[in-house]
């Protein structure tokens, strides 16, 4: 997301200090030089202590006072150490937001931040899926925006060869994996259909460009979580892109836990029937982290962003996705996700103009 974001926002002549305590910064040359306080073993898990420490540090430093606005991505809890700053905060939630505050006090604690953040009106609480926007309403009652992920850095668009085979996504439930092939290969035999499929790792072991994948007709999806960035990637580059309906999903995922990573507790193996705090928008509305309720599963896998864009292809049954993989024009689709894109891309040039208007004249 934070790669994404400078890329999208260089046209807005924004300039970004990014001194990154990720595991992956080599990736990008963006690792932390020189950081006073913070470091890759506390920098998730801050406290009180630290944050006082780390203002008392920077308050007067030269670089940090050239900076209007902080930004907070992963984890968001990160926004919690820049507060007394008094500066405009955008705060944007790629997962579940709690990451790094699990326990009840510390996500309580989160939470009033929060609000706090939220009552200011330089400031943005946002998602960058409706899914993570919902959530955070959920157990906040913050109304949080959608600010999603453009990708436009992929630079590749569909451009297909009909003699590569479709692609599975990575499927992180191993054991469905194997389940899921067998009923795909039942339905190819007793439909006497023919049409080349294979999982993405079997292809490229390790990496892949990303005009390979668009060479591909298009990508099978079992969804391990509600929004990842390698989705956004796919979509943008408007590859035909094939997922379960949501009843079909929800069975799946009651039934096999496929969509494992869609809450912390699903990560661990260690699943509940229960958030460790309570939601702020009444009974209506089922807890997120329940994962033995089929409802509440449906009704909050309904806001993954692939059940949130237009021009997806589901399949109800492995016969129907054999049927479609067959049958439908990849072109007509891709070309539909072209103009979509396109108007993504219009539409969030124009928010982040109006944000950033906003923050510089509060």
């Amino acid at each position: 997301p934070i790669r994404d974001i400078k890329h999208q926002l260089t046209s807005l002549n924004v300039r970004f200090i990014d001194k990154s305590l990720s595991g992956h910064c080599y990736l990008t040359n963006t690792c932390a030089k020189n950081l006073k306080i913070l470091n890759s073993d506390n920098g998730m898990s801050t406290d009180v202590k630290l944050h006082k420490q780390f203002y008392e540090v920077y308050k007067n430093d030269s670089e940090m006072n050239q900076v209007n606005i902080f930004m907070c991505f992963h984890p968001v809890a990160m926004c919690e150490i820049f507060m007394p700053f008094n500066r405009t905060l955008i705060v944007i939630a790629s997962t579940r937001y709690e990451l790094a505050r699990f326990s009840k006090e510390d996500w309580t604690k989160l939470n009033t931040n929060l609000q706090i953040i939220a009552s200011d009106p330089r400031n943005v609480i946002a998602g960058n899926n409706l899914y993570d926007a919902e959530y955070i309403r959920y157990f906040t009652g913050i109304k949080t925006i959608v600010l999603p992920s453009l990708c436009a850095y992929t630079k590749a668009s569909y451009k297909p060869r009909f003699q590569k085979p479709f692609i599975i996504a990575n499927m992180n439930a191993k054991s469905f994996r194997s389940k899921f092939m067998s009923l795909l290969t039942d339905s190819f035999k007793r439909m006497k259909i023919s049409v080349r499929v294979r999982h993405i790792r079997d292809i490229y072991k390790v990496h892949y460009q990303y005009f390979q994948l668009a060479q591909h007709p298009g990508i099978i999806y079992i969804p391990y979580q509600v929004s990842v960035m390698s989705l956004f990637e796919h979509y943008r580059m408007n590859i035909p892109l094939f997922f379960p309906s949501l009843d079909l999903l929800t069975e799946w995922h009651y039934t096999y836990r496929v969509v494992n990573e869609r809450t912390w507790d699903g990560i661990s193996g260690n699943i509940k029937n229960a958030s460790k705090i309570s939601g702020v928008l009444g009974p209506d509305i089922p807890d997120p982290n329940n994962e033995f309720d089929r409802d509440a599963i449906r009704y909050w896998l309904k806001f993954a962003d692939f059940y949130q864009w237009p021009h997806i292809i589901y399949f109800n049954s492995t016969d129907e996705l054999v049927t479609k993989l067959k049958t439908t024009n990849l072109i007509e689709v891709s070309e539909n996700m072209k103009l979509y894109n396109a108007n993504v891309t219009q539409h969030l040039f124009e928010q982040w103009r109006q944000i950033l208007q906003r923050t510089n004249s509060l």
